[in-house]
């Protein structure tokens, strides 16, 4: 199959629609005794092609975001692992919703997400926390909790071939992402950081593909983008602003291109939270609306 690259032995990338990028994912196919497929945010037309040939015996989920989950409910709840962390919320749209974003544009965020990447509600009927080791027969995979870009964010391991499928500490140049209101920064710069710790020869990004060298360098340049956004929101500064004046900047989406209401309020979640953390840090204070550089 075409949209199949192999990654080791028995271990496959699975490409998905728009090259991976949002709101798509590529996923991960082993084909041990048990076949699984990690992530179902491919496009419908890839999963079913991925059905119809491989019939994985388990459907596993790195976190709850639309781009790694959106085909789920193409697939029986009984051969679906999801994180146990937030599993309430998981697969239920509408909850998803309530969890993600603000009332005002919660409507707006169903449909779009139902109009692409095609999300509808699924259940999860199988559930894991960190350290679980999924054995596929021959080949051993390994749940990673790396929380920070979201309470249920995990990577997955692969000891005996040392590759690491990172979900969304992805290694783009885009640099880390926590738009949601539980994303932490201090907390994903951890998880980062754990996972970079881990011996790789091979890392799959669901949203650039396999990569096999320059991975530690491409680490720290994925863990030094935060600290390029502070300089910038510390350079705005240079005179008072509110949160609309940051929205209207752009400062870290530099465009709103996808779903414009949907990006002005991820846009303020992120960059409030580095304002959150340069005031602790006693860089940035604040009077009013307005913040301040100290």
């Amino acid at each position: 199959m075409s949209m199949l690259t192999e990654v080791a032995k028995n271990i496959f990338l699975v490409a998905a629609e728009n090259n991976g990028r949002f709101p798509y994912c590529h996923g991960v196919l082993v084909t041990g005794r048990l076949t699984a497929l990690v992530e179902t945010g491919c496009g419908a037309g890839i999963l079913a092609a991925v059905e119809e040939k491989f019939r994985p015996d388990r459907i596993i989920l790195s976190h709850g975001h639309p781009d790694h989950c959106s085909g789920s409910w193409l697939f029986p709840p009984e051969r679906i692992w999801a994180p146990r962390e937030r599993r309430e919320e998981t697969g239920d749209v509408r909850r998803m919703a309530e969890r993600f974003v603000r009332e005002e544009i919660r409507e707006y965020w169903i449909a779009s997400m139902r109009e692409e990447p095609g999300l509808r509600d699924f259940k999860a009927q199988n559930h894991f926390s960190g350290g679980h080791r999924f054995d596929f027969g021959g080949i051993t995979m390994e749940a990673v909790h790396a929380p920070g870009h979201t309470d249920d964010h995990y990577c997955f391991y692969f000891p005996a071939q040392k590759i690491m499928f990172t979900t969304d500490i992805d290694l783009t140049p885009f640099g880390p992402w926590y738009g949601n209101p539980e994303s932490d920064i201090d907390r994903f710069v951890r998880s980062i950081r754990t996972v970079r710790g881990y011996e790789m020869a091979t890392v799959i990004s669901p949203h650039l593909g396999v990569i096999r060298d320059g991975i530690r360098e491409r680490f720290d340049a994925f863990l030094g983008v935060i600290r390029e956004r502070e300089e910038k929101i510390l350079r705005f500064l240079r005179s008072p602003r509110n949160m609309s004046d940051f929205v209207e900047a752009a400062l870290i989406y530099r465009k709103y291109s996808y779903r414009e209401p949907i990006m002005r309020y991820l846009e303020a979640q992120m960059v409030g939270k580095h304002l959150d953390r340069l005031i602790i840090r006693g860089r940035v204070g604040r009077k009013g609306d307005r913040y301040y550089r100290i």
